[in-house]
């Protein structure tokens, strides 16, 4: 069956009623106080913040489920299955079948974060400001995919690290963290000369928390970090991929500008893109035309 099958019946009687709609807040109730009825959806109002009525770990019925159980049925040096129980709202016991890291570094240098992939700019004197994709074969989809440079973080590794290592690795290119530190991913206290696009401007993080992938299947977490590339250098005027064995990259230099665009295009060509890069993508897109 699907790693994504869910347990329609719980095993404990049927759900009553959440006991904590009470607390629950409708758009309406946020500002005025009063309680929906029961078994209505639930809606919280944040376009102000953090307010009595929105803090959502203590509002939110859902935040009373919790894992009370996790049976490993089947583990490779690699990836583990996982029948976890769960308890929901109403106290009622459910199962969820689930797939994880069996890498995952318990290190505090790592973070929490299974993985990274990087976003690049490539800057060279006179022209303009390109990415940097890979494509490559991946057998759960048995075709060929579009994402950014990505690895997992080794143990005791910071991600930070972990994502100009992968950049090298896969792509050959010499980076530095976007205008942060490279210690933390932190952005500096002004803008770094040379760059214009609005990810220069101050407070824009060089690295993001860690981010879920596909919640529903999987406790798997990635790290996004920004990374500037200077073709100009000399270290990057002939960049060689350093590939383990089994793996066969293809790199895709290609404009940011447009860059929606181009993955349509690879699309239409057979390839499947990697969510994540398209979502960025559009949302790069939509914030131009702001």
């Amino acid at each position: 069956g699907s790693l994504l099958r869910r347990a329609l019946s719980p095993t404990a009687p049927r759900p009553r009623a959440p006991t904590c709609a009470s607390r629950i807040h409708t758009p309406r109730a946020s500002s005025s106080g009063e309680s929906p009825q029961l078994g209505g959806p639930v809606y919280v109002d944040e376009r102000d913040g953090s307010t009595p009525a929105s803090k959502m770990a203590d509002d939110l019925c859902s935040s009373r489920s919790k894992v009370i159980d996790v049976d490993v049925k089947h583990a490779t040096p690699w990836l583990e299955f996982r029948s976890l129980t769960y308890l929901d709202p109403t106290g009622a016991t459910r199962r969820w079948d689930m797939v994880g890291r069996a890498t995952r570094s318990e290190s505090a240098k790592s973070k929490g974060i299974d993985a990274v992939c990087v976003f690049a700019t490539l800057r060279k004197k006179g022209e303009e400001d390109t990415t940097l994709l890979v494509r490559q074969f991946r057998p759960p989809m048995n075709g060929e995919t579009i994402e950014l440079p990505a690895g997992l973080v080794d143990a005791d590794e910071d991600p930070i690290v972990a994502a100009l290592r992968e950049l090298k690795e896969e792509t050959g290119y010499v980076g530095t963290v976007a205008g942060g530190d490279e210690a933390t991913g932190e952005r500096g206290g002004d803008v770094r000369k040379g760059e214009t696009d609005s990810a220069a401007r101050v407070g824009v993080p060089a690295m993001t928390p860690a981010l879920p992938l596909s919640p529903g299947l999987s406790n798997e977490t990635v790290a996004l970090v920004r990374v500037d590339v200077d073709l100009d250098a000399p270290e990057n005027a002939n960049p060689r991929q350093q590939l383990e064995g089994s793996e066969f990259i293809t790199v895709l230099r290609v404009p940011i500008a447009g860059l929606r665009r181009t993955l349509d295009a690879l699309a239409a060509r057979g390839y499947n893109v990697f969510a994540g890069l398209y979502t960025m993508a559009l949302g790069m897109e939509m914030g131009e035309g702001r």
